[in-house]
């Protein structure tokens, strides 16, 4: 009896990031009021490598700011998607940052996790590592994944609370990477995979 509710506990906590994501909560709601339709905070941090990366660099493009940690069993379901978008993407103005939390949530771990991540993920955008800094700047990122859809003008457009999958962000992305497609003639529109 014991083994059973411990299992149907695991499951539910497992389950409850994507129940939740299209729920409006009052934390979600006072997260969306404070970043949503405003300018990004200003970014800059390190990625795997050590290299500074700013995120005024990418003004002009539109950018996914991904943020997430290596034992989050949503965030590793959402990746494969985030890949395959970037991948279809990037040649039309997409930037995806992965923004990893490890380093806040788990400074024990020393970087193994995400090294492990990596090495299993094979993520060809930027892995940036948070600082506390950025953390706070964009809300103690309340749940994860949480990604922020910024647009070419550096404005939050829309905040995708929890893991989300492929076509979502697809249908999110597009009108804004049409936008400029529009005044360029002749440009094809890849499909998501």
């Amino acid at each position: 009896m014991r083994s059973r509710a411990t299992g149907l506990l695991l499951a539910a906590s497992l389950l409850a990031p994507f129940s939740i994501a299209g729920a409006q909560t009052p934390l979600k709601d006072a997260y969306l009021k404070r970043f949503v339709g405003k300018p990004a905070p200003p970014l800059v941090l390190k990625d795997t490598k050590g290299v500074p990366v700013k995120l005024s660099d990418y003004r002009g493009r539109v950018v996914l700011l991904n943020f997430w940690y290596s034992s989050c069993f949503p965030c590793r379901m959402e990746t494969p998607d985030l890949i395959a978008l970037y991948q279809a993407y990037k040649e039309r103005g997409l930037v995806v940052l992965g923004i990893n939390t490890d380093p806040l949530i788990m400074p024990q771990d020393g970087g193994e996790m995400l090294r492990r991540f990596l090495d299993t993920y094979k993520i060809p955008y930027p892995v940036l590592v948070a600082d506390r800094k950025v953390y706070e700047d964009y809300g103690r990122t309340p749940v994860a994944p949480i990604t922020l859809l910024i647009d070419r003008q550096g404005s939050i457009a829309r905040v995708f609370w929890g893991a989300t999958r492929g076509p979502v962000f697809e249908s999110s992305v597009r009108p804004y990477l049409d936008a400029l497609a529009a005044a360029t003639p002749g440009r094809v529109t890849p499909s998501f995979p």
